[in-house]
């Protein structure tokens, strides 16, 4: 017995020991080193001691609670009553935190330090009520966070968290900012600039042809979408064409060649008049000078019965070679032809596009051609094909006024115009147009056709 008593005894006394020894290393001072975001608030929270206690142990300036990253803080320790307590306390923060958990969306220039001090919180707590890292920082305009605690009228002053967090939140929320604008289209326009209203049928390409300009430099001017719309008002860098002036030339061209092409068919009327009065004057004048001749070399019985009979021998004589002579006076050069068929085309601009129509009440483009030509007491046949045969071919660059014009290859030919000079011809294009000029600039035939 007195054995077994002394065995119990010792065992108490080494229990004793031990659990001397347990608390007095509970109750010993700790040492914490400082990481990256701590404060002594949440050092306070973690070793459950209070704010003033830790400032006071490590000479903390109680004003600006400011520690170090790598600085090593003595925690000073806590009795049984106080732990107690203070686990009490968190206890119930713990459910008035989730009694009072709130959502809120975050505005722009909102940071979780921000939201922290707003709502009577950390950032550790903001952390970890939303999921987030315990390295995150970065939250956007848009986010809905959970928080607890209630809103306050006034913003608490900065305790613990401003000194670290403000200056890394901070930074990022400016960097957020210059990301943003940076990624905003940046649009250029030069001095030299003019606008352009788009108009239907007008794409990205055709503006940029008009104005000798790019389609980047289209796209780099204006903020553009998917597809132009019309009425869209565009920004033109540096344009190398004004269309306006360029239609005006256009359409003065046209006019001079139209005047030109009538000048040259009243000089041509007025030099086939003047042609045929000389025949006649040549025809007339033989028979007044014959008969006193014949009078005076003559017997008079002779002259009363050979002078009408030998004087319309020499009239028929005189004649015949007149109405040989005649048709040779009318035949004029191949150019005076060519633009007395250009100043009789162009009289009919304005007739309207009729399908099949050969007639000055609708003509399709063959017909125009076909009636033209047969003014001029030439038949070329009624379609493209057949008007193909009507003559010599030869290259666009050798056609001369009044040629035919043909699209597409022989054989197989669409469409046809005459001729009018420069890079001008007249034609009855399509249906819902009628009879103009146009411009082998925009419209070059494949080859031409000399009539025989």
């Amino acid at each position: 017995m007195n054995h077994t008593a002394k065995k119990l005894l010792v065992g108490t006394v080494g229990a004793a020991g031990l659990f001397l020894a347990t608390t007095a290393t509970a109750n010993a001072d700790t040492t914490h080193k400082v990481a990256k975001n701590d404060t002594v608030w949440d050092l306070s929270q973690k070793y459950g001691v209070s704010i003033q206690a830790i400032e006071a142990l490590n000479n903390i300036d109680q004003n600006s609670h400011l520690i170090v990253t790598g600085q090593t803080l003595k925690v000073p320790a806590k009795d049984a009553q106080v732990s107690e307590n203070n686990n009490t306390a968190q206890a119930a923060d713990k459910k008035a935190d989730t009694e009072n958990t709130s959502d809120v969306t975050v505005k722009a220039g909102d940071t979780l330090w921000t939201l922290a001090q707003q709502y009577n919180t950390s950032v550790e707590k903001l952390r970890e009520l939303n999921g987030l890292a315990t390295d995150a920082y970065l939250i956007h305009p848009g986010n809905v966070l959970r928080v607890n605690g209630t809103v306050q009228a006034t913003q608490q002053p900065a305790q613990t968290e401003q000194p670290v967090q403000q200056q890394t939140e901070q930074p990022v929320v400016q960097q957020e900012a210059t990301q943003e604008q940076a990624q905003e289209p940046q649009l250029v326009v030069s001095a030299n600039h003019t606008t352009h209203t788009v108009q239907a049928g007008e794409s990205l390409y055709s503006i940029a042809q008009a104005y000798g300009v790019t389609v980047d430099s289209l796209r780099s001017a204006n903020n553009l979408g998917a597809t132009l719309l019309v009425g869209q008002t565009l920004t033109i860098n540096d344009p190398a064409k004004d269309p306006a002036q360029e239609a005006a030339a256009q359409q003065a061209a046209q006019e001079q060649a139209a005047s030109q092409a009538q000048q040259e068919a009243a000089t041509q009327q007025a030099a086939q008049e003047q042609a045929a009065a000389q025949a006649q004057q040549q025809v007339q004048q033989p028979v007044q000078n014959q008969a006193p001749a014949q009078t005076q070399n003559q017997a008079p019985a002779q002259t009363q019965t050979q002078a009408p009979a030998q004087q319309t021998q020499q009239v028929q004589q005189q004649a015949q070679p007149a109405q040989v002579q005649q048709p040779q006076q009318q035949v004029v050069s191949t150019s005076a032809d060519g633009s007395a068929i250009a100043a009789y085309a162009q009289s009919f601009i304005g007739t309207p596009y009729v399908w099949g129509g050969s007639t000055p009440s609708g003509f399709d483009c063959s017909g125009l051609t076909q009636y033209v030509y047969a003014h001029f007491g030439k038949q070329i046949g009624r379609n493209t094909i057949a008007q193909e045969s009507a003559g010599t071919h030869i290259p666009v660059s050798q056609a001369q006024v009044g040629d035919l014009l043909f699209w597409g290859t022989p054989g197989s030919t669409y469409h046809v115009a005459i001729y009018l000079g420069g890079n001008s011809f007249v034609a009855a294009p399509e249906p819902g147009q009628s009879v103009k000029i146009g411009n082998m600039a925009y419209f070059m035939p494949s080859f031409a056709v000399h009539v025989n």
